[in-house]
């Protein structure tokens, strides 16, 4: 199988877990502080359009 040994394969599968436990988080945080942000400028100025965002 095109010439990999257990610790290659094991070393790519731990840089695949690693890639997605580092972008996933950082896009659930700034989604959340995003959304923090829309909800608080809409709570300060009325404005509709911050809730439909």
């Amino acid at each position: 199988m095109l010439g990999l040994d257990a610790l290659e394969l094991a070393r790519i599968q731990f840089a695949f877990t690693v890639s997605f436990h580092i972008i996933f988080p950082a896009i659930t945080i700034g989604l959340a502080s995003y959304l923090a942000v829309l909800e608080g400028l809409c709570l300060k100025t009325h404005n509709e359009a911050y809730r439909e965002l």
